[in-house]
């Protein structure tokens, strides 16, 4: 039996399945009671604590992860430990103590050294939340990085500049989700082999190309949309494995390149009308499939790969018997998960964010390297049997970073579960207003954006911006890439749409050379929320296939339903896998 409950934040109706209930009984953890409780209980050697059906609907619990997760807004400050000035994700006048990465990693200090004892009178979260204020936090989350300072969750990044949730790749500026690529400016989630690309979206293998959104295996195009295998195209959708095309129309190689020079690809005022007519083609003029998914069996969702049994997941690989997870990968018999998983499955998780290699692991965030069986665990390394820890490394049966032994651990957890299911904390991830990030600077300030009159209504913290640039007087920017002076690097720029200044980095600047592409007038947090909009959000809509195409094995309207994330108002021709697929040229 499925249970109909309203969501507690949002007021929303939601369903828990029957297939749900099953998940969470599953996963329900076993402990040593108390002697209080019961003889039957301590006869059986231990007691089942179910895990409880949420109060929060799917979203709701996905903004609340997300909360607790900003990857790009960078701070100067110093290091509590060093006194050293520092890059971090946490500002000056943060709460928290914040160690620069490698002072984090030194073994001159434990997180046990912070430990308390668990307080019965007392709410566990609030004991966990003083706890989380006391053990230093890590700066930014940058491993094995080259010249890459002004970086979060990067993993081997080299020269690269304002990267985020990125991987193995080099030369990656203002962008997001970028792997095993090169020389990559205002782009997200791009991979494998892209080279030279920028402003491209969902792209893989591209290369000497820009606006670009849901391309792969192409080069030398240009504000496209849905073309694989192709190069030398511009303003061109649905193309399979052509060359010169222009509008969908093919040219000759010399028709293409007189046509191409009319473009003025290095003119701003150029590219500032291309980009519209090319907004204007993919949502009026494009077909879209109603998912991007490849190689999935019985899956829903939008951007997943490779996976069996995943419903209402969005950006996940290599998955199976999951739900409600955000580009996460490997991972099976998981629920509400965002940006985990390793090279390996990883099972039995729940409600978890930024966890690597997790193994039945629940409400924990950023707890990395083979961690398993942590329950309401934060940044734990290594670590297994641990409860409420902040900033453990290779430790087992902690409460509250105090070390126990394995009888000691068992008993005290299954008092302080009982604890919080009386207090109503139980089977709960960590609240918003636990998050060490002010929730506009958080990620759910862009999947779950608000007001800051909301935001401060609701209890949430929020943090203004602050620039100390100022632009530079009379200074106009060249129209044309080849009009720009190196002397740009010295100048601070202000944004057309927000008045906020940047300047141009000398790696950006020859990029722009290198690609003949002209300079922004926007700033590039701007930049980065205009792509932003073009993403489908995480709802999934019941809809009907559009097609009404001739020779399509149907009369009239194709018949064929299905759920996609684009809702039933919006202009796009919606189409389901066959349709779609006898349409693409």
């Amino acid at each position: 039996m499925s249970e109909h409950k309203n969501c507690k934040q949002c007021g929303n109706d939601f369903i828990v399945e029957e297939e749900d209930l099953k998940f969470y009984d599953k996963i329900s953890p076993t402990f040593a009671p108390p002697a209080s409780a019961g003889a039957e209980a301590l006869r059986a050697g231990g007691k089942k604590y179910p895990i409880p059906t949420p109060t929060l609907c799917p979203a709701c619990r996905n903004q609340r992860r997300l909360s607790w997760r900003n990857e790009r807004n960078l701070f100067l400050r110093k290091c509590d430990k060093s006194g050293k000035r520092i890059v971090a994700c946490y500002p000056e006048d943060s709460e928290y103590k914040i160690y620069a990465i490698d002072e984090w990693w030194k073994d001159d200090w434990q997180a046990t050294d912070f430990s308390v004892d668990f307080d019965p009178n007392q709410s566990f979260i609030n004991q966990l939340h003083e706890l989380q204020k006391k053990v230093p936090r890590i700066s930014l989350i940058n491993v094995q990085s080259e010249n890459s300072d002004f970086c979060n969750q990067a993993f081997a990044a080299k020269d690269s500049y304002m990267a985020f949730d990125s991987g193995w790749s080099e030369g990656v500026l203002y962008s997001r989700t970028i792997y095993k690529s090169k020389d990559i400016v205002d782009c997200f989630n791009c991979r494998s082999n892209c080279s030279y690309i920028y402003e491209c979206i969902d792209c893989q293998n591209i290369s000497n190309s820009s606006h670009c959104i849901s391309s792969s295996d192409s080069n030398n195009c240009h504000y496209c949309y849905d073309v694989h295998g192709s190069k030398d195209c511009i303003l061109s959708s649905n193309l399979r494995n052509k060359q010169y095309f222009i509008e969908n129309k093919e040219y000759s190689k010399e028709e293409y390149e007189a046509k191409k020079k009319e473009f003025n690809l290095d003119s701003y005022r150029s590219r500032k009308e291309l980009k519209t007519r090319f907004l204007d083609m993919m949502k009026n003029k494009s077909i879209h499939k109603y998912a991007l998914n490849e190689k999935c069996e019985d899956c829903s969702g939008n951007n997943l790969s490779n996976s069996k049994n995943v419903k209402d997941s969005y950006g996940a690989g290599n998955c199976e018997d999951s739900k409600f997870l955000y580009y996460s990968i490997w991972l099976k018999d998981t629920y509400d998960d965002d940006f985990s998983g390793s090279d390996a499955s990883c099972e039995l998780n729940y409600e978890n964010i930024g966890c690597h290699q997790p193994y039945s692991c629940k409400f924990c965030f950023s707890c990395w390297t083979g961690s398993a069986n942590l329950f309401y665990c934060d940044f734990c390394h290594s670590s297994k049997d641990c409860f409420g820890c902040v900033g453990l490394r290779n430790k087992q049966y902690c409460i509250l970073n105090k070390q126990y032994t394995k009888e000691e651990y068992e008993k005290k957890v299954a008092e302080i579960i009982e604890k919080m299911i009386s207090d109503k904390e139980w089977g709960e991830f960590f609240p918003i207003e636990m998050s060490p990030h002010s929730y506009n600077l958080s990620m759910a300030g862009n999947y779950y954006p608000l007001t800051k009159s909301e935001v401060e209504e609701k209890g949430y913290r929020w943090k203004d911006k602050v620039d100390t640039l100022v632009p530079s007087d009379n200074y106009e920017i060249p129209d044309k890439i080849a009009e720009v002076k190196e002397d740009i690097l010295g100048k601070v720029l202000k944004c057309d749409i927000t008045n906020r200044p940047f300047k141009i980095q000398p790696r950006e600047l020859a990029f722009y050379m290198q690609m003949g592409i002209p300079i922004p007038r926007i700033h590039f947090d701007q930049r980065y929320l205009d792509r932003f909009k073009l993403l489908n959000p995480f709802i999934l809509h019941h809809r009907q296939c559009m097609c009404e195409e001739s020779g399509h094995d149907h009369e009239g309207k194709c018949k064929v339903e299905f759920e996609t994330t684009y809702a039933p108002e919006r202009p796009e021709k919606i189409y389901c896998e066959d349709c779609y697929q006898k349409s693409v040229i």
